[in-house]
């Protein structure tokens, strides 16, 4: 997974990373997936949410399957935006430190590039869980909330 870091909010673990990703892979049957995470902040996570789905507020995560976009030639199958202050934020009340809350955030955003949903409160407890599965299969201590 290429990583680009606008903001330094967090310090990630590559190897971390590396095990998280393998984890999901393997968990979901998939062959490893070609990933640009890019580690941004509020503000850039706010602009991203606002073009990609018309949403005016920082988030903590915008997957973007680029499988068969026409535009990309770069091989990319998708990029992950996640947002590191946030994650800063959300940490002390999810009992976890803010490296966990950000890795849960790319399991949430590989999850999506595998096809998962969570449109609704079913999907989302869904994807939580196997959030959760896939940090501790990674040796990450997920968020306990």
């Amino acid at each position: 997974m290429e990583m680009v870091v606008i903001c330094g909010a967090i310090a990630l673990d590559e190897d971390a990373l590396r095990r998280l990703e393998i984890a999901i892979c393997a968990g979901e049957g998939a062959s490893p997936l070609s990933v640009s995470l890019v580690v941004v902040g509020d503000a850039e996570s706010r602009v991203v949410n606002r073009k990609a789905l018309d949403h005016d507020y920082a988030t903590d995560v915008v997957a973007f399957d680029l499988r068969d976009a026409a535009v990309d030639e770069s091989g990319v199958d998708g990029e992950i935006y996640v947002n590191a202050e946030m994650a800063v934020r959300e940490a002390p009340e999810r009992g976890c430190s803010p490296e966990s809350e950000l890795l849960f955030y790319v399991a949430h955003g590989l999850l999506h590039l595998l096809g998962y949903d969570d449109a609704t409160p079913e999907q989302r407890t869904s994807m939580h869980g196997l959030q959760r599965r896939y940090l501790e299969a990674a040796g990450i201590d997920p968020p306990r909330s």
